[in-house]
């Protein structure tokens, strides 16, 4: 439902309108999560893998008290069943993970459905089978040993007897709404039923239910007296309206629900009781029984409730509320947009992302009106956050157009935006006139983007507004922003929107000096156009770019092409892919052996996963890490060998549909391979493997949906053995492994944005301009920031300061970590008063190298710290000056890297401008 999709080849619908949907409520992962020094050595601990089959919600009565009212389910690949716990949270519930309720240790079992009976014990119906997931070189499922069996608490040997309610009396049936065991309650309910509907009920019966209904027995008794009256079509108006003022939220719930339960509905009756409930009922989950009912209103009917439902600014961050009073509002937009304005402004202070997304919803009606309401609305507000929102709203609604004529009232209220001291409203003010063709505003953006001194954040914005105007006059902005660190990567991407012949010598240019992920945006860029593709082509025969640098799935893109020349230089470069069913059978026989025989030099998960990072990781995540183009592999089947062979080797014999790809040709000639996420009558979001692109829908010359996986064929030709069968180390492994530091990654050890790739606490570490930043206010135990990066042999250098020279820290390397981010062992460079240039070894020797550093310290400013180590051979220097020169055979010889808080006094310390250079490659 995210963000509205219409799938042309299933025919399925969705309203473009919802803009979010409602996660799950599970707090968990049944398997390892993203962290990989957590201690979560197996996804045993979390409970198995991601794929589910079968739930129930005990209520048979029989088992011990902590099994009621929890979700068992069956786990797939972990062949278990799953027990999660039910916690009452909000409007909802949240759902954790509780002891797994039975383990089978049978990779076959495939429990589908769990019902309780009428002794309180659980029938299994277990498809018995070991095609748990897609296999294509396993023709068919075995259907002829499914199996049926009973979980039994109790005495085992004891015989189910055999229940008939309809010989039961109908005041019987209904004392049975007091039964512990529901399964009596749910029959019972349906006999009543039956009886009703042929006019053969008991009197006394209802006026039993109605005294059940109306006792002071537990809720869950009242409930199933309302039911059982409903059913029956017995539920009055006054009990109905009674219930109203019951002290259970719950009754009070459904209450609501079963007044408006109906084939011929009559709301009238209760729409001021609604509205009051709205404002003043105390409960979010009566607040949420009133969203629900909400859809089955009509419209007229509905202000009223929202503008209770709004009121409540608690509800702001409900799991299910914001989204639940949205989805009813929604149509509000269209039906009466200047009065959905006001609604829409009115949430701001209590529910602004009901504001949001009203607004948002206001500016996609195809109307210049609606857009002239929200720009007349922009004129009248002389609130920064309103007018930011406004703004905000109608640009996320524009998206994917190029070019929109604005309302005759834009200048004025576009004046007075700008005439607002709030800097943000002046920028997505401007920004939305780049959308509407204002040429001063295109102009401001372009010298803005183009200004290394400007806010880089603000750069990175009127960049992007340009590229998705696809401003005519950007070309020279992007070229020369190649030579910008803060903007290169938009650059390098935007480039593929225009087909202009010094581009690919421009690329070639700046290529040595890109980083792992701009060379990957730069590939993609080459491989946009054919031109491109050929300058590229012609300069990995010239060696000006290395073969390996070229990852298969940009080679499936320069495939699509379709152009011989590109063909040719492929064929020449890349050789012929072994596509045929023989060549694939005839490679996984091979790569089976391989993986099975003892090597020579063993397979290295660490190596591994710098693999997957470059390859697999650019579509797929594992541990939560990585892509989300193509599926999550962390709960797959990855330790069945075969099973990873048929997907890695023949990745397109079987594709779920929402992994099918898409190739878009355009008007001008670029290619764009990768996954519809988003369309409507005027754009297609389409990810690909490096970004999300937005096309508009008038620059479409051809689409086509391709039979061929994103991931290609013959993926694993770029690889040694060891790197292959390190790969696979890595993808059978049970638990995440470090990344192994290679020439291809040692620049990504941090990106100078972000944390991506490092662990630790939050609340101690941070990025500002492009610095490290760790900040105590006085710890009783040391803390780290922890690199997904190991090495072995290489040379670090880094700049840092420790604030006023004040406390102590250090960076670990060749390290463990032992308990996360809270311990960890392995040499420590020092750094802090009394400490600088020594070298320490944390949990292991201490101290050892104790001559100090000190005097060549600039005391609370820049230090340049540089880390050597090579075989046994450390040494150190700062600023220039050595310092360590250790040669020691009994250190560990590969390790982490870590940044470290050391416990005792507040302190702050930054690290800026680090550089690693792996040493032979290792």
């Amino acid at each position: 439902i995210q963000g509205g999709r219409y799938n042309r080849q299933a025919g399925e619908h969705f309203n473009p309108y919802t803009f979010a949907d409602i996660p799950t409520i599970a707090d968990h992962l049944h398997y390892l999560g993203n962290n990989s020094h957590a201690g979560n050595e197996r996804s045993d601990r979390a409970g198995g893998g991601h794929a589910h089959a079968g739930a129930m919600i005990y209520l048979g009565g029989v088992w011990p008290a902590e099994y009621r009212n929890q979700i068992i389910m069956n786990n797939i690949h972990g062949q278990r069943l799953n027990m999660d716990i039910l916690k009452p949270s909000g409007s909802g519930y949240v759902g954790s993970h509780g002891p797994d309720f039975l383990l089978t240790q049978d990779k076959a079992s495939q429990m589908l459905n769990f019902r309780y009976g009428q002794d309180g014990q659980v029938i299994v119906i277990d498809w018995y089978d070991m095609q748990a997931c897609h296999d294509p070189h396993t023709d068919a499922h075995d259907r002829s040993n499914g199996r049926i069996y009973k979980v039994v608490y109790g005495d085992a040997n004891a015989k189910t007897q055999a229940v008939d309610l309809t010989k039961r009396s109908d005041v019987e049936l209904a004392d049975m709404m007091l039964n512990q065991n529901d399964w009596y309650v749910r029959h019972a309910r349906r006999v009543l039923q039956e009886r009703s509907t042929a006019g053969k009920l008991d009197e006394a019966a209802l006026a039993r239910l109605r005294e059940i209904a109306g006792s002071h027995a537990d809720e869950t008794r009242r409930l199933r007296a309302l039911w059982a009256l409903h059913a029956m079509g017995n539920l009055t108006d006054a009990l109905i309206a009674a219930k109203f003022k019951d002290d259970n939220e719950y009754v009070r719930g459904w209450a609501i629900q079963l007044a408006l339960d109906g084939e011929r509905l009559n709301a009238n009756k209760w729409l001021e009781q609604f509205a009051a409930m709205a404002q003043s009922d105390p409960s979010p989950v009566v607040r949420l029984y009133l969203a629900s009912a909400l859809q089955r209103l009509p419209l007229d009917d509905r202000w009223a409730i929202l503008a209770g439902l709004t009121s409540h600014a608690e509800d702001a961050s409900d799991h299910n509320l914001p989204l639940m009073v949205w989805y009813a509002a929604e149509s509000l937009g269209e039906a009466d947009p200047q009065r959905a304005l006001a609604f829409g402004l009115s949430c701001g202070k209590t529910n602004p992302r009901i504001r949001e997304f009203m607004l948002r919803r206001i500016a996609s009606i195809d109307s210049p009106a609606a857009l002239a309401t929200l720009v007349d609305g922009l004129t009248k507000s002389n609130d920064a956050d309103e007018q930011l929102a406004i703004l905000d709203g109608i640009r996320q609604a524009l998206r994917g157009q190029r070019q929109v004529a604005p309302p005759a009232n834009w200048p004025a209220a576009y004046q007075h935006a700008m005439a607002n001291a709030n800097q943000q409203v002046r920028d997505a003010a401007t920004g939305l006139g780049v959308t509407f063709g204002d040429a001063a505003a295109m102009d401001s953006f372009r010298q803005l983007a183009a200004s290394p001194s400007a806010n880089a954040a603000a750069r990175r914005a009127a960049l992007e507004s340009l590229l998705a105007a696809k401003d005519s006059q950007l070309m020279p902005v992007l070229q020369k922003l190649l030579g910008d660190g803060a903007l290169r990567d938009v650059a390098l991407m935007g480039l593929a929107q225009y087909d202009d012949p010094q581009t690919p010598t421009m690329l070639l240019n700046v290529y040595s000096q890109l980083s792992p992920s701009e060379k990957r945006a730069a590939l993609a860029t080459f491989c946009a156009r054919p031109s491109y593709g050929i300058a590229l082509l012609n300069a990995v025969a010239a060696k000006q770019i290395a073969a390996t640098d070229l990852p298969a799935d940009l080679v499936r893109q320069l495939q699509n092409h379709k152009n011989e020349e590109i063909d040719k230089l492929l064929a020449d470069l890349w050789g012929t892919v072994r596509s045929t069913p023989a060549d694939k059978t005839d490679l996984m026989a091979s790569l089976k052996q391989k993986i099975s025989a003892p090597a020579s030099l063993p397979p290295d998960p660490m190596l591994g996963r710098a693999v997957f990072t470059k390859t697999c990781g650019q579509c797929h995540t594992l541990y939560g890490v990585g892509a989300i183009i193509g599926p999550d592999l962390t709960g797959s089947n990855r330790g069945d060998v075969e099973y990873l062979l048929s997907n890695v080797v023949d990745p397109s014999a079987i594709m779920a549909k929402e992994y099918q790809p898409t190739v878009i040709i355009t008007m001008d000639g670029r290619v764009v391979t990768g996954i519809v996420t988003k369309e409507d009558d005027k754009s297609i979001t389409i990810q690909t493997a490096t970004e999300a692109v937005v096309l508009p829908q008038g620059e479409i010359e051809e689409r086509e949906l391709s039979d061929a996986s994103m991931m290609p064929d013959d993926q694993l030709k770029q690889f040694s053995d060891h790197e292959t069968l390190s790969l696979f180390a890595y993808l059978m492994g049970k638990a995440q492994a470090p990344m192994l530091a290679t020439n291809d990654n040692a620049a990504a050890l941090f990106n100078g944005r972000d944390l991506t790739g490092w662990s630790g606490d939050p609340q101690l570490w941070s990025v500002e301009n492009g610095e490290i930043v760790g900040r105590s206010p006085g710890l009783a135990h040391n803390s780290f920031l922890i690199s997904d990066l190991h090495a072995a042999d290489f040379k670090f250098s880094f700049d840092i300061k420790l604030v006023d020279n004040v406390g102590n820290t250090g960076v670990q390397f060749r390290s463990q970590s032992l308990q996360g981010y809270d311990e960890v062992q392995g040499y420590q460079a020092d750094a802090g008063p009394d400490w600088w240039g020594k070298l320490y070894e944390e949990h292991g020797r201490e101290l050892i190298w104790d001559k100090s550093g000190e005097e060549f310290l600039k005391p609370g400013e820049w230090n340049r710290y540089e880390i050597c180590a090579k075989g046994s051979h450390v040494q150190t220097w700062i600023n220039g000056h050595p310092c360590v020169d250790l040669y020691d055979p009994n250190g560990q010889r590969r390790g982490l890297f870590g940044l470290q808080i050391h416990s005792g006094e507040a302190m702050e310390v930054r690290f800026r401008n680090l550089q690693l250079e792996v040493i032979d490659g290792k």
